[in-house]
């Protein structure tokens, strides 16, 4: 009986400490698992606050840490090199040299000059019962007032050598005279031959300073007035030429002293005085 008290006394002994054992851990554990919990969040609070305080060295790997550096000196230097290629350098100023509107062949040509302030012109005096009609049916290009009524074409024969060089004479000094001026100029050229025996056209041109151009030859209508006055013996005034001018380039005093004949367009023809 006895032994069946103490059976049931540790039976329910036992039951007790089971009982008491199993209210006193059950909230242990769940004070520890709460504990454990709490402390993971503290832990990841902690790590959390730590990590902006911690060095660069501690939080970032070695990897990103160059590429953030890189990356903000690149932007830099591109920024800067941007900046410097928008800068475009400055331009030096060129000054240009002022160039005559005049070409160089100008030069070489005769320039206008102004007239003399009070010099006289010569005018060919006026002869009673003057006929222009019965000067241009005879074949004269140009009448005039004082036409010389013992003038008479000379024939002269022109090589084809002097033919060419007065074709290329009368285009230098009346190119713009139409076949009229340079049967004036043709003329002239013949009754100085006639007058001082010159055989050739180059002496004439030396010896009266003929300084128009001969590079240039003479065109058909040229040609033309060269064989109306030589080759067919006419002449383009009814008088003797033995110089001439042209008033819009040069003025000649000399010229105005000699016995003027006649004007077409701004050449003066004279004879010798």
């Amino acid at each position: 009986m006895k032994e069946k008290l103490e059976k049931k006394f540790t039976l329910i002994l036992s039951c007790i400490v089971i009982v008491v054992l199993i209210a006193v851990g059950i909230p242990l554990s769940v004070n520890t698992v709460q504990t454990r919990t709490a402390d993971i969040e503290a832990e990841t609070v902690i790590s959390a606050d730590v990590l902006p305080s911690t060095s660069a060295s501690e939080t970032e790997s070695p990897e990103t840490e160059p590429e953030l550096k890189i990356y903000s000196k690149t932007v830099k230097l591109d920024s800067k090199s941007k900046t410097a290629s928008k800068k475009k350098p400055e331009k030096k100023s060129k000054i240009k040299k002022k160039t005559s509107s005049k070409k160089s062949d100008d030069k070489n040509k005769k320039k206008k000059k102004k007239r003399i302030p009070g010099f006289s012109y010569a005018t060919a005096p006026t002869q009673a019962n003057v006929s222009y009609s019965a000067q241009w049916n005879a074949g004269y290009l140009v009448a005039i007032d004082n036409p010389d009524s013992s003038y008479h074409p000379s024939h002269i024969e022109l090589s084809d050598k002097d033919r060419d060089l007065l074709e290329r004479l009368c285009y230098g000094e009346f190119g713009d005279g139409g076949f009229t001026g340079a049967a004036l100029i043709a003329q002239a050229v013949r009754d100085a031959m006639a007058t001082y025996g010159i055989s050739s056209v180059r002496q004439v041109i030396n010896q009266f300073s003929y300084d128009g151009r001969t590079d240039h030859p003479g065109d058909k209508t040229i040609k033309d007035a060269v064989t109306y006055i030589f080759d067919m013996d006419k002449a383009a005034v009814k008088h003797r030429i033995i110089y001439m001018y042209d008033t819009a380039y040069v003025d000649s005093e000399f010229h105005e002293t000699q016995n003027y004949v006649c004007t077409f367009k701004t050449t003066r023809f004279f004879d010798k005085k």
